[in-house]
């Protein structure tokens, strides 16, 4: 059973939604990231084992065709660009068997892996091609001197391509012409989901709260969420990292949060395809949003000119809004989240700072005295890299080790101080904890940093982080140090809006919220079919 069936039961109960809800999980997954099989770094084994710490389902993605790199002299791309690129999709041809093999093993009942390949284009925008099924060769060689069509032709879609792959835009936000999407060159049926969230930045609309700061420069609002549903298309999102250094679902980049009814290849896959997806940048914040009874991600009949909205989060701080957006402008929202008292909440943990380029080895358990471990979340992330350019340290000896049962959580993780002073390179976790005012935070903490190991033991009361977080250093100033967030009561962390909403527009709908921690998700829009207009 997902959380929101669990904490909005009587409401779900009265609406008559229950049963459809509560025979739905909430599944985490990151879709395009990349690893040194093309151009990129780390190892596809090591891509693996971090996905494995934190995801339910993932990709490893291979730069592998940019069919018109040359096209255009007026974009100018440099030589020595155009043969980096090229190494990078033979260095992918290569790799592809070894590739097969490992993600192959990798497969389990708990854990599923997806095959993918990207295209970049001028002309069409970048798209991930997604396999649905293990065992998928990559397209032939083009013949030198003949014209790459490939993208082209999936993207205009036949059945059989249409059951065996799914054509993800990526990065849409950036202009058109300029590797943003082409609208124009958009086909649903082969693209169920685009999406909008990753390391380039939020493409929900140009003035969404995550810039788009890479290298190939700045977001164009036609090319956001808000521009295709603007042109009436109906389409899913999600969330992907888009990293570069063999660390899928790497936290604040772009996850996927998929409902389905159990985990499998097929479920994933058909969630996908049916746009039962929400876009979040962090936390895997759960949401469900119906509209006139139709839920998201579906096609609702054409209304009289009201909206009866409903929606439910649970998130994993205490969220700061939730908004329901139709044709770019808040119809419906709530601000205000009260407590419920009591001592169900959430806590963070947050491990690094320190010197930049010292690296801090940590071994942490934290164990829940005097209460319950009612759920927890990984906030693990790789190595950052903005520019596929960039060399990174190696960090095949930095992987994270995540497990958390009924009683805690226990944690092995390096930490490298933060890159700028507006970058976090921290690790931790969210945990929700069902306790009393006995409960107590066991904490136990080993660092090995500047040639030292310290060991610390904490026991803090739960009733100590009320409006108050708890810090310490490892060895004094700009030492290595770590934060326990304040306590947030589970009611800070629920959102339910009924609301009844009168309109003459019959554009798409769909929720947006943001954690206290800045955390973001976007739901897949309600739209409205056009059929009796």
């Amino acid at each position: 059973m997902n959380r929101i069936a669990h904490f909005f039961e009587k409401d779900l109960r009265e609406s008559g939604k229950y049963e459809s809800v509560s025979g739905l999980n909430a599944y985490v997954g990151d879709i395009h990231n990349h690893c040194g099989i093309s151009y990129g770094y780390g190892t596809i084994e090591n891509a693996v084992a971090f996905a494995s710490q934190q995801l339910d389902f993932f990709s490893v993605t291979g730069h592998f065709a940019w069919p018109d790199i040359a096209d255009d002299p007026e974009m100018m791309v440099p030589e020595d660009v155009q043969a980096y690129h090229r190494e990078g999709f033979r260095k992918l041809r290569r790799n592809w068997p070894h590739y097969m093999s490992v993600m192959d093993a990798a497969q389990s009942p708990s854990f599923i892996p997806f095959y993918s390949y990207e295209y970049h284009g001028f002309t069409t925008g970048d798209y991930t091609i997604l396999c649905r099924d293990l065992g998928e060769e990559l397209p032939p060689e083009v013949p030198e001197g003949e014209k790459d069509d490939r993208l082209n032709e999936l993207l205009r879609g036949s059945e059989e391509q249409q059951e065996r792959f799914l054509c993800t835009p990526h990065h849409i936000g950036y202009r058109k012409g300029y590797r943003g999407i082409n609208w124009d060159r958009y086909n649903p049926a082969v693209s169920p989901v685009v999406e909008i969230i990753s390391m380039h930045g939020c493409a929900e609309s140009f003035e969404a709260r995550q810039k788009y700061l890479h290298t190939m420069g700045p977001r164009s609002g036609e090319n956001t969420y808000q521009g295709g549903l603007g042109r009436g298309f109906h389409f899913g999102v999600v969330g992907s990292t888009d990293h570069h250094n063999a660390a899928p679902g790497s936290y604040g980049y772009g996850r996927t949060v998929l409902f389905a009814e159990k985990l499998s290849r097929e479920s994933v896959w058909n969630g996908l395809r049916k746009r039962m997806t929400s876009a979040a940048s962090g936390d895997p914040i759960e949401a469900m949003f119906f509209v006139n009874g139709t839920r998201a991600g579906e096609i609702a009949p054409d209304h009289d000119g009201h909206l009866e909205i409903e929606s439910y989060v649970s998130a994993y701080d205490a969220l700061d809004t939730v908004e329901i957006i139709q044709d770019g402008k808040v119809i419906a929202s709530q601000h205000d989240f009260p407590s419920l008292g009591g001592r169900r909440g959430t806590l963070s943990f947050m491990f690094g700072w320190g010197k930049k380029h010292k690296s801090a080895e940590w071994d942490i358990s934290m164990k829940v005295v005097n209460g319950k471990l009612a759920a927890a979340s990984p906030r693990l992330r790789g190595i950052d890299m903005v520019d596929p350019l960039d060399v990174p340290e190696d960090g095949s000896k930095m992987l994270p080790s995540y497990k958390a049962d009924d009683n805690g959580v226990k944690l092995h993780v390096f930490t490298n101080g933060n890159a700028t002073a507006v970058t976090d390179g921290t690790q931790g976790f969210a945990v929700e904890i069902d306790g009393s005012d006995d409960t107590v935070i066991a904490l136990s903490v080993d660092v090995n940093w500047d040639g030292r190991k310290v060991h610390r033991d904490y026991e803090i009361p739960l009733t100590e982080l009320d409006g108050r977080e708890f810090t310490d250093y490892v060895s004094g100033f700009v030492s290595p140090s770590f934060e326990i967030g304040q306590f947030r009561d589970i009611g800070t962390t629920l959102s339910h809006i009924r609301a009844t909403v009168s309109t003459e527009s019959r554009g798409a709908v769909y929720l947006r919220c943001y954690q206290k921690n800045g955390d973001s998700l976007f739901t897949s829009p309600v739209s409205f079919s056009k059929e009796g207009r």
